[in-house]
C-alpha cells in the first residue's frame, strides 16, 4: 500500500502574488511610453518588496495573460520566477460595446475573470495569509471584500496612480503589513 505524502502548513507567511499582466504593462506604458518602462527593474522590486511580506507561495509569483504575451516579456517573467497563465480572449456571440472603451468588440479579455477564479480557487489553502494583487483595475474589489471576510490579508501594487480607478476601491481594502503596520501598497512607477 502507498501512502500519499503529507504537505504540511509553512511556517513562515507566504505571499499568493497575482499579476494582471495587461494592467501592468499598459499602465507602465502609459505613464512612461515605450523606451522607460524598465519591466525587469519594476519586476526586481515587486518580487524584493513582496518577499519583505513574506515567502511566495509556491515559490513564484503568477503572472495572468493575454495570449499576445511578448517573447520578451516571457522571458523576463521566467527569469524572475514566475509562473506564467496564458487567458485567451472569448468570442462574443454578438458584438458589444466595451465599458470603459465605447468600441465595439467581438471577443472580450478573460485575464480578470481567470485571475478571480485562480484566487477563489486558493482561498482555504493553509500555506497563504496575505494576497498581493500587482493591478489598478476596480473589478478586483468582490475578491478583496472576500479576501478580507476569509482572514485574508491584502496587499496591492497598482503599476501606476493613473492604474487605479476613479473610486480608489482597491486602494481602501489593503491592510497593514503585520511586521512594520504600514499599508502594503507599493506603486511601481515611483521603484
Amino acid at each position: 500500500m502507498q501512502l500519499e505524502p503529507h504537505l504540511s502548513p509553512v511556517t513562515t507567511e507566504q505571499v499568493l502574488l497575482l499579476v494582471d499582466w495587461d494592467n501592468f504593462f499598459y499602465g507602465l506604458l502609459e505613464r512612461f511610453g515605450v523606451g522607460k518602462m524598465d519591466i525587469e527593474r519594476r519586476i526586481k522590486s515587486l518580487v524584493r518588496w513582496t518577499k519583505g511580506i513574506g515567502g511566495l507561495f509556491g515559490g513564484h509569483g503568477f503572472v495572468f495573460a493575454p495570449e499576445h504575451l511578448s517573447i520578451l516579456h516571457q522571458e523576463i517573467c521566467t527569469r524572475h520566477d514566475f509562473l506564467l497563465i496564458t487567458c485567451p480572449k472569448r468570442r462574443l456571440r454578438e458584438p458589444r460595446r466595451n465599458p470603459k472603451t465605447w468600441q465595439l468588440e467581438n471577443s472580450i479579455d478573460t485575464v480578470d475573470e481567470t485571475i478571480i477564479a485562480f484566487a477563489k480557487m486558493m482561498i482555504g489553502h493553509p500555506n497563504f495569509k496575505t494576497v498581493c494583487l500587482v493591478s489598478g483595475d476596480n473589478d478586483y474589489v468582490p475578491l478583496f471584500e472576500e479576501m478580507g471576510s476569509r482572514g485574508i490579508r491584502r496587499a496591492l501594487a497598482p503599476p501606476s496612480a493613473g492604474c487605479l480607478a476613479k473610486t480608489g476601491g482597491l486602494v481602501d481594502l489593503v491592510d497593514k503589513n503585520p511586521v512594520n503596520h504600514r499599508r502594503m501598497i507599493l506603486m511601481l512607477d515611483k521603484v
